[in-house]
């Protein structure tokens, strides 16, 4: 878990440092087999490495304080550059220091380092599309805080590709999940066909399920025609009338 602390912070507070070690005992609580390191990255040398916090009885909180010296910075600074110029793969370290770099060095220097970074940044060799995407984002956030010009603003988001971004999240999401992605999709496709045969089914029974009470009807209705024919045929004590033998005709014809 790393923390940015802010430029006219020195130390994080109390109540602060108890908000991360809620945080942080959630994270032991789900992933327990792990480790958890607790780092604040500040913008003021802090002097000292890393300071311990009871949060409660024999419950201890390990805080770990990151500070980027200037001349650390430049020379972070100068490495990129001479590096990208000679179309050298950046480690993933060297990555990140465009990310660092950009956000630690001092204020008055900012806006120029941070437009020559952005254009190293665009000839970069940086094989992991995560961590690219991830500094590209932080490049963004500190053209809109350092460069006050706004031509300049679009200028250098145009020259990290942020208008791609979009894109560029969706190619990485497939790439982890797309395997996962299609057999979802094809398990959705599967119960849309089930579903429209399903449909059929159902309106194939609903035609018969008609077509039956229809004949069911037709047959109460020639029932009770019948019945009534045999209640007058009853009623005649001669079945040799003519009257009885309609009867028996019509009958037949039931």
């Amino acid at each position: 878990m790393l923390i940015d602390l802010e430029e006219e912070s020195e130390y994080i507070s109390p109540k602060t440092l108890e908000k991360f070690s809620k945080y942080a005992i959630f994270l032991c609580y789900w992933y327990l087999k792990r480790k958890l390191y607790l780092a604040v990255i500040c913008h003021k040398n802090p002097k000292k490495e890393s300071e311990c916090f009871e949060y409660a009885p024999s419950l201890y909180i390990k805080v770990h304080y990151i500070y980027f010296e200037e001349d650390s910075l430049w020379e972070k600074y100068e490495n990129i550059i001479n590096k990208v110029e000679h179309n050298e793969t950046l480690t993933d370290t060297e990555a990140l220091d465009i990310a660092f770099t950009s956000k630690f060095i001092s204020k008055k220097d900012a806006p120029e380092v941070i437009e020559k970074l952005c254009e190293a940044f665009r000839d970069a060799q940086i094989e992991d599309k995560g961590l690219r995407l991830d500094v590209k984002v932080i490049l963004g956030g500190m053209i809109l805080k350092h460069v006050q010009n706004q031509s300049k603003q679009k200028r250098l988001m145009e020259v990290i590709g942020m208008r791609e971004i979009k894109n560029e999240l969706d190619e990485l999401l497939y790439e982890e999940y797309g395997d996962k992605l299609d057999a979802k999709d094809k398990e959705i496709n599967n119960l849309k066909k089930s579903n429209e045969k399903y449909k059929k089914s159902n309106q194939e029974y609903k035609k018969s399920n008609e077509k039956y009470k229809r004949s069911n009807q037709e047959y109460k209705k020639s029932n009770e025609k019948y019945k009534k024919q045999i209640e007058k045929l009853n009623e005649l004590d001669d079945l040799n009338t003519p009257e009885a033998r309609k009867i028996l005709s019509s009958l037949k014809l039931l």
